[in-house]
């Protein structure tokens, strides 16, 4: 009896107790069928960003229209990573790195109604620097710039989904 406790009713709860709690796995959102007919514009269509976007909302069912088809505009501004100094070693050089990975959102209703108001998405990573391991820290930039892209994405995804859900934005 208590293997069958230990095994099975445990794990039972603790995923009822989960998913009593509104825990739900990042990726998927909830998009109203109107939302689901989407234009972008973007400074470079083709950079990794856009690419993030247009996969990440394509998986939640958004059709990517030509502007005079679709309900909404998404405007992605330009992809900005900046990368300063954050502290100073011994050596009079730089030990760590702020990185900065920014962009701007706005969304349009098909009459050219502001529907989400121009808004920063921004990230911030700190990277420490090694200077006897310059190619490591080369693809540890490499790493973090993705992930902070990704990060980036998910933000965007959830303006899209409180817009879409609080009602307020409409179409026609």
């Amino acid at each position: 009896m208590t293997r069958i406790l230990k095994h099975i009713i445990t794990p039972a709860l603790l995923l009822t107790l989960l998913t009593g709690c509104g825990f739900q796995l990042r990726g998927n959102i909830d998009i109203p069928q109107e939302w689901l007919a989407l234009h972008l514009v973007t400074s470079s269509p083709n950079g990794e960003l856009a690419k993030g976007v247009r996969s990440s909302l394509s998986n939640n069912g958004v059709q990517w229209l030509a502007a005079n088809e679709a309900n909404y505009v998404l405007q992605l501004g330009a992809e900005k990573y900046e990368r300063r100094n954050l502290s100073i070693g011994a050596n009079a050089r730089a030990a760590e790195f702020e990185l900065t990975l920014s962009t701007t959102l706005q969304v349009r209703n098909a009459k050219g109604e502001v529907v989400v108001p121009q808004s920063d998405l921004v990230v911030h990573k700190i990277m420490t620097h090694d200077p006897d391991n310059v190619t490591g820290k080369v693809e540890e930039s490499n790493l973090l710039r993705r992930e902070m892209r990704q990060e980036l994405v998910q933000q965007l995804m959830r303006n899209i989904r409180f817009a879409a859900t609080s009602g307020v934005a409409k179409a026609n």
